[in-house]
Protein backbone atom coordinates (compact mmCIF):
# COMPACT_ATOMS: atom_id res chain seq x y z
CA UNK A 1 0.00 0.00 0.00
CA UNK A 2 1.50 3.36 -1.16
CA UNK A 3 2.26 6.65 1.49
CA UNK A 4 -0.47 8.74 1.98
CA UNK A 5 0.73 12.04 0.82
CA UNK A 6 0.61 15.46 1.61
CA UNK A 7 0.93 18.67 0.12
CA UNK A 8 5.12 20.23 0.84
CA UNK A 9 6.98 23.40 0.56
CA UNK A 10 10.29 24.65 1.55
CA UNK A 11 11.54 27.02 4.03
CA UNK A 12 14.90 27.72 3.55
CA UNK A 13 17.32 29.27 6.23
CA UNK A 14 21.46 30.09 6.48
CA UNK A 15 22.92 27.81 9.14
CA UNK A 16 25.47 30.40 11.71
CA UNK A 17 28.89 27.94 10.54
CA UNK A 18 32.31 28.97 12.52
CA UNK A 19 35.45 27.38 11.40
CA UNK A 20 34.81 24.07 14.11
CA UNK A 21 31.09 23.16 12.98
CA UNK A 22 31.99 23.91 9.14
CA UNK A 23 35.17 21.06 9.69
CA UNK A 24 32.74 18.79 11.74
CA UNK A 25 29.91 19.23 8.97
CA UNK A 26 32.98 18.65 5.99
CA UNK A 27 33.95 15.50 7.76
CA UNK A 28 30.10 14.03 8.30
CA UNK A 29 29.12 15.08 4.31
CA UNK A 30 32.90 13.38 3.37
CA UNK A 31 31.80 10.36 5.01
CA UNK A 32 27.96 10.46 3.34
CA UNK A 33 29.80 11.44 -0.04
CA UNK A 34 31.36 7.74 0.25
CA UNK A 35 28.57 5.86 1.88
CA UNK A 36 26.43 7.28 -1.41
CA UNK A 37 28.84 5.96 -3.90
CA UNK A 38 29.35 2.46 -2.08
CA UNK A 39 25.46 2.15 -2.51
CA UNK A 40 25.46 3.31 -6.02
CA UNK A 41 27.90 0.94 -6.83
CA UNK A 42 26.18 -1.95 -5.34
CA UNK A 43 23.11 -1.06 -7.00
CA UNK A 44 25.07 -0.70 -10.33
CA UNK A 45 25.99 -4.47 -9.80
CA UNK A 46 22.62 -5.29 -8.78
CA UNK A 47 21.32 -3.98 -11.65
CA UNK A 48 22.74 -6.12 -13.96
CA UNK A 49 22.15 -9.36 -11.97
CA UNK A 50 18.63 -8.54 -13.04
CA UNK A 51 18.92 -7.66 -16.64
CA UNK A 52 21.21 -10.90 -16.89
CA UNK A 53 18.35 -12.87 -15.24
CA UNK A 54 16.02 -15.42 -16.90
CA UNK A 55 12.84 -13.95 -15.57
CA UNK A 56 14.27 -10.52 -17.01
CA UNK A 57 14.66 -11.35 -20.09
CA UNK A 58 11.63 -13.83 -20.42
CA UNK A 59 9.38 -10.67 -19.79
CA UNK A 60 11.44 -8.64 -22.50
CA UNK A 61 10.12 -11.25 -24.71
CA UNK A 62 6.52 -11.04 -23.97
CA UNK A 63 4.03 -8.53 -25.62
CA UNK A 64 3.68 -4.85 -23.43
CA UNK A 65 -0.37 -4.97 -23.96
CA UNK A 66 -1.36 -8.69 -23.81
CA UNK A 67 0.83 -9.90 -21.42
CA UNK A 68 0.72 -6.72 -19.21
CA UNK A 69 0.50 -8.89 -16.19
CA UNK A 70 2.90 -11.61 -16.78
CA UNK A 71 5.59 -9.12 -17.81
CA UNK A 72 4.71 -7.77 -14.36
CA UNK A 73 5.28 -10.78 -12.23
CA UNK A 74 8.44 -11.36 -14.42
CA UNK A 75 10.50 -8.29 -14.04
CA UNK A 76 9.69 -8.68 -10.30
CA UNK A 77 10.67 -11.85 -10.00
CA UNK A 78 14.33 -10.92 -11.43
CA UNK A 79 14.31 -8.00 -8.79
CA UNK A 80 13.65 -10.14 -6.09
CA UNK A 81 16.14 -12.64 -7.12
CA UNK A 82 18.62 -10.19 -7.37
CA UNK A 83 17.83 -8.15 -4.08
CA UNK A 84 17.06 -4.51 -6.02
CA UNK A 85 15.19 -3.19 -3.98
CA UNK A 86 14.91 0.31 -2.05
CA UNK A 87 14.62 -1.59 1.07
CA UNK A 88 17.29 -4.00 -0.16
CA UNK A 89 19.48 -0.99 -0.62
CA UNK A 90 18.87 0.36 2.63
CA UNK A 91 19.70 -2.33 4.51
CA UNK A 92 22.93 -2.38 2.65
CA UNK A 93 23.92 0.84 3.36
CA UNK A 94 23.22 0.07 7.32
CA UNK A 95 25.73 -2.62 7.37
CA UNK A 96 28.05 -1.34 5.24
CA UNK A 97 28.01 2.00 7.63
CA UNK A 98 28.38 -0.38 10.77
CA UNK A 99 31.29 -1.94 9.27
CA UNK A 100 32.75 1.02 8.55
CA UNK A 101 32.12 2.55 12.44
CA UNK A 102 33.56 5.85 10.96
CA UNK A 103 30.47 6.63 9.16
CA UNK A 104 28.14 4.78 11.56
CA UNK A 105 29.64 7.40 14.02
CA UNK A 106 29.34 10.73 11.64
CA UNK A 107 25.62 10.09 10.23
CA UNK A 108 22.50 8.85 11.67
CA UNK A 109 21.14 5.09 10.53
CA UNK A 110 17.79 7.50 8.93
CA UNK A 111 20.48 9.24 6.76
CA UNK A 112 22.27 6.31 5.63
CA UNK A 113 18.88 4.82 4.55
CA UNK A 114 18.19 8.28 2.63
CA UNK A 115 21.50 7.96 0.69
CA UNK A 116 20.76 4.51 -0.31
CA UNK A 117 17.09 5.69 -1.53
CA UNK A 118 19.07 8.60 -3.54
CA UNK A 119 21.57 6.04 -5.64
CA UNK A 120 18.72 3.82 -5.80
CA UNK A 121 16.05 5.67 -7.31
CA UNK A 122 19.33 7.21 -9.54
CA UNK A 123 19.90 3.33 -11.09
CA UNK A 124 16.42 2.34 -11.11
CA UNK A 125 16.25 5.40 -13.72
CA UNK A 126 18.81 2.90 -15.97
CA UNK A 127 16.61 0.04 -15.80
CA UNK A 128 13.41 2.06 -16.62
CA UNK A 129 15.33 3.41 -19.52
CA UNK A 130 15.13 7.12 -18.50
CA UNK A 131 18.82 7.77 -18.07
CA UNK A 132 22.05 6.08 -19.60
CA UNK A 133 24.27 6.30 -16.62
CA UNK A 134 24.87 7.75 -13.07
CA UNK A 135 27.81 9.86 -11.61
CA UNK A 136 30.02 8.81 -8.64
CA UNK A 137 29.97 11.88 -6.42
CA UNK A 138 33.25 13.63 -6.12
CA UNK A 139 33.63 16.15 -2.90
CA UNK A 140 32.61 19.36 -5.15
CA UNK A 141 29.26 17.29 -6.48
CA UNK A 142 27.74 16.06 -3.21
CA UNK A 143 26.27 18.73 -1.72
CA UNK A 144 22.97 17.65 0.52
CA UNK A 145 22.14 15.23 3.56
CA UNK A 146 18.49 14.75 4.62
CA UNK A 147 16.83 13.06 6.90
CA UNK A 148 13.29 10.75 7.11
CA UNK A 149 11.34 12.59 9.47
CA UNK A 150 11.90 15.26 12.22
CA UNK A 151 11.93 12.72 15.02
CA UNK A 152 15.40 11.34 15.48
CA UNK A 153 18.69 11.69 13.46
CA UNK A 154 18.78 15.38 11.35
CA UNK A 155 16.19 17.20 12.98
CA UNK A 156 14.68 20.50 13.19
CA UNK A 157 14.26 21.43 17.10
CA UNK A 158 13.36 24.44 18.92
CA UNK A 159 15.02 26.49 16.09
CA UNK A 160 17.98 25.27 15.36
CA UNK A 161 19.56 21.94 13.94
CA UNK A 162 20.10 18.99 15.53
CA UNK A 163 22.19 16.03 14.38
CA UNK A 164 23.62 13.42 15.97
CA UNK A 165 25.70 15.61 19.08
CA UNK A 166 26.33 19.03 16.80
CA UNK A 167 23.20 21.84 17.26
CA UNK A 168 23.33 24.71 14.33
CA UNK A 169 22.03 27.53 14.94
CA UNK A 170 20.32 29.29 11.93
CA UNK A 171 19.76 33.17 11.20
CA UNK A 172 16.02 33.97 10.97
CA UNK A 173 14.44 36.38 9.71
CA UNK A 174 10.78 37.14 11.61
CA UNK A 175 9.85 40.12 9.63
CA UNK A 176 9.54 37.83 6.59
CA UNK A 177 5.80 36.72 6.36
CA UNK A 178 7.07 33.80 4.52
CA UNK A 179 10.10 32.65 6.54
CA UNK A 180 7.51 33.04 9.90
CA UNK A 181 4.54 30.90 7.99
CA UNK A 182 7.27 28.06 7.53
CA UNK A 183 8.56 28.25 11.13
CA UNK A 184 5.02 27.63 12.11
CA UNK A 185 4.07 25.05 10.18
CA UNK A 186 4.83 21.50 10.68
CA UNK A 187 8.47 19.88 9.58
CA UNK A 188 8.24 16.69 8.10
CA UNK A 189 11.94 16.63 7.47
CA UNK A 190 15.14 18.65 7.10
CA UNK A 191 18.05 19.51 4.67
CA UNK A 192 21.25 20.33 5.30
CA UNK A 193 23.32 21.59 2.01
CA UNK A 194 26.10 24.44 0.84
CA UNK A 195 26.56 26.14 -2.16
CA UNK A 196 29.73 28.37 -3.07
CA UNK A 197 28.74 32.08 -2.69
CA UNK A 198 31.24 34.65 -4.17
CA UNK A 199 34.37 32.00 -3.65
CA UNK A 200 33.06 31.29 -0.18
CA UNK A 201 31.19 27.97 1.14
CA UNK A 202 27.93 28.84 2.71
CA UNK A 203 25.73 26.69 4.28
CA UNK A 204 21.99 26.28 4.63
CA UNK A 205 18.79 23.97 6.36
CA UNK A 206 15.65 23.37 3.98
CA UNK A 207 12.56 22.66 5.90
CA UNK A 208 10.45 20.45 4.25
CA UNK A 209 7.07 21.77 5.55
CA UNK A 210 3.69 19.99 5.46
CA UNK A 211 0.94 22.12 3.75
CA UNK A 212 0.79 25.05 1.38
CA UNK A 213 3.46 27.50 1.22
CA UNK A 214 2.71 31.22 1.89
CA UNK A 215 0.82 33.54 -0.20
CA UNK A 216 1.74 36.88 -1.08
CA UNK A 217 -1.09 39.83 -1.27
CA UNK A 218 0.66 40.89 -4.21
CA UNK A 219 0.76 37.33 -6.04
CA UNK A 220 -2.88 36.18 -6.53
CA UNK A 221 -4.28 33.72 -8.52
CA UNK A 222 -7.78 34.33 -10.66
CA UNK A 223 -9.68 32.75 -13.58
CA UNK A 224 -8.85 33.55 -17.17
CA UNK A 225 -6.66 32.22 -20.17
CA UNK A 226 -2.89 33.30 -20.06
Amino acid sequence: MACKTTPSFITELPLKIDSKLEKQLNTRFQSGRQLYNACLNEALVRMELVRNSESYKQAKKLNRVKDKKQRKDLFAEARRQARFSDYDLQSFANLSAKSSKWIAYNLDAQSQQKLATRAFKAVERILFGMAKQVRFKVTTRFKSIEGKSNKQGLRWLKNQVVWCGLKIESIIDWNNPVIVHGLNSPVKYCRILWRNLNGKKRWFVQLINEGLPYQKPQNYVTKGVV
